[in-house]
């Protein structure tokens, strides 16, 4: 029997895996997706969308009545094109700043129509809907990013999507909801990668790559795989490597006025439009290949999540009931199984029990 304050969850995609994040959560009878986004490979995929209608949950897709997209990179809102075009009823949240950057990445995939079911919120914003009440917190990682907190049935339950509990190039960390968390929901990249120690040592490869690519009178080209992210990459070579010349392509220079409008400093003098290279020894950050072999390829590749240890120590500070974590690939590294519910499971001030579902798995919480 049905009752009013059961908790549903099922992973769409990015459960044990990157790309294509996408969380069904039914909250007694009103139904959420949490992240909407698309995954990457030989061929882009999305969310496996059709295997809710296959549960008791859903008969049809404009029942799920809102969708809540933690933040801009795409595999967390590439696929929301394709997901309203099967419901153009849903409402979406995200912050005014993640929307910026949505509308330039997604702008040919996206409808009037859909733009207009966009609702642009605030952090420690609330919004009361009948028997529950969502709130939306900085989640660090990138500007914009935010957690969400639902308040339902007498217990408290916080989506993560990707966060960062240290200061990234371009925002501060975390900043948790003053609440008693019963069930976490986390997106926890490392949860599993006991050996990953650092979220420098990817950054420091692409440093000694520029710097290494100076040294032989050479440009160093930077190829992003979304536009957020050579934003990212140019406000840390800016930190770092202070005097070298960056020349920006044309989509990474809108999102860095997007961000400059909401009084996010990432330009300094030494910065230019790609229009204006002048084939001398510096930096391009581009979304597109190189167009010919003279430059120094530089594996542009870097994480802003927390490490093992953080991840750890995250879920032992918020010591949740129920902690489901997602985002989470295998450990093909450094082979090894410990996982963060093995380094907790003996710590016996923990209380959380772990899920670590599959694609297409449904659980009461």
């Amino acid at each position: 029997m049905w009752t009013k304050d059961r908790v549903i969850f099922m992973a769409l995609g990015g459960a044990q895996e990157v790309g294509a994040s996408c969380y069904f959560l039914r909250l007694g009878e009103r139904n959420f997706l949490l992240d909407c986004g698309q995954g990457r490979g030989w061929n882009n995929f999305t969310p496996k969308f059709e295997a809710l209608l296959a549960t008791p949950y859903v008969q049809d897709f404009r029942q799920i009545s809102h969708v809540i997209i933690s933040h801009a990179h795409l595999d967390h809102v590439g696929a929301l094109p394709e997901f309203l075009a099967l419901n153009e009823r849903s409402t979406v949240y995200m912050t005014d700043l993640t929307w910026r950057i949505t509308k330039m990445q997604l702008a040919e995939r996206l409808s009037v129509l859909a733009q207009e079911k966009i609702s642009r919120i605030t952090f420690l914003q609330e919004i009361p809907l009948r028997n529950l009440t969502v709130s939306f917190h900085q989640a660090g990682h990138i500007p914009g990013a935010m957690m969400t907190l639902f308040k339902f049935g007498g217990r408290n339950i916080l989506y993560t999507g990707d966060y960062s509990t240290f200061p990234t190039p371009l925002v501060g960390a975390a900043v948790l909801p003053n609440e008693k968390i019963d069930v976490l929901i986390l997106c926890g990249l490392h949860a599993r990668h006991c050996g990953y120690r650092t979220n420098d040592a990817a950054l420091e490869r692409i440093f000694r790559q520029i710097n290494f690519a100076l040294a032989r009178n050479m440009t160093a080209y930077c190829q992003i795989n979304q536009v957020s992210r050579g934003v990212e990459l140019l406000s840390a070579i800016n930190k770092f490597l202070p005097n070298v010349e960056v020349f920006i392509d044309d989509k990474v220079m809108d999102v860095v006025h997007s961000f400059e409008a909401a009084q996010i400093r990432v330009m300094n003098a030494q910065d230019h439009p790609l229009s204006n290279f002048s084939y001398t020894p510096s930096v391009i950050i581009s979304t597109e290949p190189p167009p010919h072999r003279s430059f120094w390829i530089v594996n542009s590749n870097f994480s802003l999540h927390d490490d093992f240890e953080a991840v750890v120590n995250f879920v032992r500070r918020i010591n949740p009931k129920t902690c489901v974590v997602v985002h989470s690939p295998p450990d093909r590294n450094f082979f090894s199984s410990e996982t963060v519910e093995q380094v907790l499971i003996s710590d016996p001030t923990s209380r959380t029990d772990f899920i670590f579902p599959e694609t297409g798995e449904v659980f009461e919480i």
